[in-house]
């Protein structure tokens, strides 16, 4: 039996399963850190964006963060999609200023 939401809008998602799908959960991995964290993002968020919001939760305080992921370090300017960035990735926090 479908729900008042499928039958009133019979083959369109509602606006929860619609942000849903812009959301990606990766896993983060940090020099310094034993333990990765998990984090989910808007896929349309950029790179540097998100790789700076992990270094904060990994108490790095200064540089220029990104990820690196399957040995290719991803362009801090591009949205997380367009850098190949996919759910249930993991990735590497490096900084392209020096060093993590």
């Amino acid at each position: 039996m479908a729900d008042a939401t499928t039958a009133a809008n019979p083959g369109k998602p509602d606006k929860e399963d619609k942000q849903d799908k812009q959301d990606i959960t990766v896993t983060v991995f940090a020099p310094r850190e034993p333990d990765p964290k998990t984090f989910t993002w808007d896929k349309h968020r950029t790179v540097g964006d998100t790789a700076t919001e992990a270094a904060t939760a990994f108490k790095y305080a200064a540089g220029t963060p990104t990820f690196v992921k399957d040995g290719k370090v991803l362009e801090r300017t591009k949205q997380l999609v367009a850098a190949g960035v996919r759910d249930g990735d993991q990735l590497e926090l490096t900084d392209i200023g020096g060093g993590v």
